[in-house]
């Protein structure tokens, strides 16, 4: 029971972050019903056991078996059921939009899709797949061979400057990045629209607060002015600023409050 991590084998690994298969058996001690804060590595998930649901606009909404989740730059709310099974890929930016082909990803930003819209009905047999697949495994190794199929365009000089960007946590400047992608620093904020889904900008403010909460989470005696410093804040007031733009509330209140997580939401096993 709980989350099995596998590192992508090397022709995916400038695609992708990690596959992670999912085996939670939530029974009334645990914390059901989670408040995902925003990542800027969107993913590809499989659920293999009791759907999730979603709050929006007011309302619980059942998910697809199989949904692509667009990196969202606020919280969502979402129940994971009693039993919940699920296979999930994180990818990185640039192998998100590798695997979409030319859409663009501004239409995926905050938004969560059904999987077949995209990938169509070979969707179904996958899933069927990992269902019925006995160990992680080998789940792992399906999905694996399914990226390689489709993961195979080469890096261009744009995917390897956010690709730095990233690496660097966001602390090189945007005009250095677009020099890096041989762009100019236009051309550079159109193609990131395009291609990541959001603005230089916002692309580095998302890193920033994700690997701030990460790190909190992995460390939790760890004060949040240490992390503003080691995340490339320029002061703690910088921080909560991020925070309560993309969790809705405080450092303080998402530390207390143990209904928030970052995705793999492993904390829900504690």
């Amino acid at each position: 029971m709980g989350f099995t991590y596998f590192l992508p084998e090397p022709s995916l690994q400038q695609y992708v972050e990690n596959i992670i298969v999912v085996n939670l058996n939530l029974n009334e001690d645990f914390v059901k019903e989670l408040t995902i804060v925003p990542d800027y590595r969107p993913c590809l998930c499989f659920i293999l056991e009791d759907k999730i649901s979603a709050f929006e606009h007011g309302s619980l909404v059942e998910r697809e078996n199989a949904i692509f989740a667009g990196f969202h730059l606020f919280s969502t709310v979402m129940n994971l059921g009693k039993n919940h099974r699920a296979v999930c890929v994180q990818f990185k930016p640039i192998g998100w939009n590798s695997l979409m082909g030319n859409i663009p990803q501004t239409e995926l930003t905050n938004n969560c899709y059904d999987a077949k819209f995209f990938l169509g009905n070979v969707v179904n047999s996958l899933t069927e797949r990992l269902s019925e697949s006995p160990t992680a495994a080998l789940q792992n190794q399906i999905i694996q061979y399914f990226l390689k199929e489709r993961l195979n365009d080469s890096l261009s000089p744009f995917d390897k400057a956010i690709a730095a960007f990233i690496q660097s946590a966001g602390k090189i400047s945007i005009e250095e990045t677009a020099s890096l992608a041989c762009l100019s620093l236009r051309q550079f904020e159109r193609i990131c629209n395009h291609k990541i889904g959001v603005s230089p900008r916002m692309f580095g403010k998302l890193i920033r607060f994700s690997n701030s909460y990460k790190l909190k989470e992995q460390n939790p005696d760890i004060t949040w002015s240490k992390i503003a410093f080691q995340c490339g804040y320029f002061d703690h007031m910088h921080l909560i600023r991020d925070f309560k733009q993309f969790s809705g509330t405080t450092p303080s209140i998402t530390e207390e409050e143990l209904h928030f997580r970052s995705f793999p939401y492993d904390r829900a096993t504690n």
